[in-house]
């Protein structure tokens, strides 16, 4: 790929409204071009679509959208769903005169993933067509692109696809690489920090003295290892009176200025999904519920290759260009953590939230969160409150909403106060997205994932508060397994 190309991506497709590492220069760019567009200008990256057929409405929409919350003007048109994401790329590509993309050619063994999907640009195998790379532009990408082409200066040698078409490829032609990463990652990083090195020799050596002694003990003096232990639980019940007590009054919740959308940044909703199909339906109606820019927001709903049924489901609703399906490459694990480390390289927000498929966040959670994050630079990390929503279904839904009431509204909140440790709950989790790589991600071989990734940021200096918001969901009826898939899809109108 030509130099000028590379470089004119890399100036431009930094996330709009980034929190981290603003670019002055490409600010002053954006207003100067807002200040354009109020005088009646059609951004270029979205002017051209008035040759190709689309009428005049979508148009002025997107460049109000992005007039009001600083984005290009073809993250609104797609983002608010105002054109469908193939039918603008293939767009582009007939005003560029160079061909559209759908995997015609190989890509190139060599490829780097990671940095292929996060850059747009994918280097191709040798071919007979002289073609070097395959690109998917976005923001400032597009505008150069068509300014060059418009001067007669556009070099040849690529070929144009959509942003979701390519990373589809990638993960295609890398899958087994993709895989390997999510899993392990983190084991390479450190074993101690992954479960699935297990136990050491120390340990194993720890525990089996500890067994040799305490069955010594047993024989010689029956009565000395029942009182150890006894005092040995009563004090660690005792410490974790005082805990909870000091965290109780602890808690005191603060509050941070809204932003206003065009301070906003881009936010990315992780969603992993298995055997989801009942409820997708709800879980998109959820997340186009939440009250944040459309042209900020990126959802990444991840699904399994073997799931059929949901991806079926998914495909059936016609999701717009916000939402992206990541269909995670076979491999092992197969958890929960495994997917979302597979979505995590492909993040464009500089905030993340993961959610489950049963989940309601209150509409306002990510405006909330982004606040806190922007008036506290040296927060890492919110966890929003845990509400059950079907208390009174079973006595095991009514112990899953006391429990959730105690450590979500006092005792997270609290812990948070006093700078101690919190064991994330399995969603509604908060991330920078760069300190969420920083430390590795998730362990793909943990399945209380959550609960270490808390230890875990604690262990790297991270910073984690607690966030005045509830997201609702289900909780269990019963001891069945798939009992709370079952609750949600009847509570969407759907048949169990």
């Amino acid at each position: 790929m030509a130099d000028w190309f590379k470089q004119a991506v890399a100036d431009g497709d930094a996330p709009e409204g980034s929190q981290d590492g603003r670019d002055p220069s490409r600010e002053r760019r954006e207003r100067a071009r807002s200040a354009g567009e109020r005088h009646g200008e059609i951004a270029p990256e979205i002017a051209f679509l008035a040759n190709q057929g689309v009428g005049p409405g979508p148009l002025l929409q997107a460049m109000r959208i992005a007039d009001r919350c600083r984005v290009s003007a073809d993250a609104a048109l797609l983002g608010e769903g105002l054109l469908a994401e193939e039918d603008y790329f293939r767009a582009l590509a007939r005003h560029l005169r160079v061909p559209y993309f759908c995997g015609e050619l190989a890509i190139d063994d060599a490829i780097d993933p990671a940095r292929a999907i996060a850059s747009g640009i994918a280097p191709l195998a040798p071919n007979g067509l002289r073609l070097r790379a395959v690109v998917a532009p976005r923001g400032a990408s597009i505008r150069f692109l068509v300014a060059a082409a418009a001067a007669g200066h556009l070099q040849g040698g690529f070929v144009i696809s959509s942003p979701q078409r390519l990373s589809a490829l990638v993960r295609a032609k890398a899958g087994s690489r993709i895989a390997e990463a999510a899993a392990r990652d983190l084991e390479r990083r450190d074993p101690t920090l992954s479960a699935h090195s297990g136990l050491s020799r120390r340990q194993i050596a720890c525990i089996a003295a500890l067994a040799v002694v305490g069955t010594a003990l047993w024989l010689v003096a029956p009565g000395v290892p029942r009182a150890a232990a006894s005092i040995l639980l009563w004090l660690i019940f005792a410490a974790w009176i005082v805990v909870r007590n000091l965290a109780a009054a602890a808690g005191a919740p603060r509050a941070f200025a809204p932003l206003a959308d065009e301070d906003l940044p881009v936010y990315s909703i992780v969603a992993p999904l298995y055997r989801e199909a009942r409820v997708v339906r709800k879980l998109v109606k959820a997340l186009d519920a939440i009250d944040y820019p459309r042209a900020k927001l990126d959802i990444k709903l991840v699904i399994e290759r073997r799931d059929a049924e949901t991806l079926a489901a998914i495909a059936s609703l016609g999701l717009p260009a916000r939402y992206d399906v990541i269909v995670a490459p076979p491999g092992q694990p197969s958890t929960k953590p495994r997917a979302l480390n597979v979505a995590l390289p492909a993040l464009r927000g500089d905030l993340v939230v993961v959610y489950d498929a049963e989940d309601e966040p209150d509409p306002d959670q990510l405006r909330l969160a982004a606040a806190h994050f922007a008036g506290d630079p040296a927060l890492d990390c919110l966890q929003a409150r845990l509400t059950i929503d079907n208390p009174e279904d079973s006595w095991i839904s009514a112990m899953f909403a006391i429990e959730y009431a105690a450590l979500f509204d006092l005792i997270d909140p609290g812990l948070a106060a006093l700078g101690l440790p919190i064991a994330l709950g399995g969603t509604s989790n908060h991330f920078r997205t760069r300190t969420l790589r920083r430390v590795g991600g998730w362990d793909a071989w943990n399945v209380t994932e959550d609960a270490d990734l808390g230890i875990r940021l604690a262990r790297e200096g991270a910073r984690v508060g607690a966030l005045a918001s509830d997201t609702r969901e289900e909780a269990p009826n019963d001891l069945a397994p798939g009992s709370v898939s079952v609750c949600a899809g009847k509570r969407a109108g759907c048949r169990p």
